[in-house]
């Protein structure tokens, strides 16, 4: 038991990182929905919610390395797992709650598949990005 709290203890910074930037994703596909949804049919916000997801799953991924600093071994796994759930709990969110106010899905399966692709692949390229970016911090600092 004491074992297990100390491995949790020393994993919270990476958990807390991975929800907070999992979190991100998700409202932040909400708010571009939300707005979206005020200029342009739903039809084209159907068609373009999984870029909006993808793009905001690359930020997720990115914010995911940046924030848990050193912290996390596999850095490329866990922000393509991050990306993956912010499609998957954006595809959710949005349905979910135009189901609820309007009575339709706006998002099918095979959207939801191709948003979990795109997301994946754009919150893996944000996690490369970041780390890029540290390593580059890194030989600044040394110079």
């Amino acid at each position: 038991m004491k074992r297990a709290f100390v491995y949790i203890i020393c994993t919270l910074p990476a958990i807390q990182a991975f929800a907070w930037s999992t979190l991100s994703g998700l409202i932040g596909t909400l708010i571009l929905a939300g707005f979206f949804s005020t200029i342009m049919s739903l039809e084209l916000l159907s068609l373009l919610l999984p870029l909006i997801m993808g793009i905001n799953a690359s930020i997720s991924g990115y914010m995911l390395i940046e924030g848990a600093e050193n912290e996390i071994c596999r850095t490329r796994l866990s922000s393509l797992a991050a990306g993956v759930l912010v499609a998957v709990l954006s595809f959710i969110a949005v349905n979910g709650f135009c189901y609820k106010t309007g009575g339709f899905i706006l998002m099918s399966g095979l959207q939801a598949l191709v948003a979990i692709g795109i997301c994946a692949i754009g919150a893996w390229s944000g996690g490369i990005l970041a780390v890029k970016y540290r390593k580059l911090k890194e030989q600044a600092a040394g110079s």
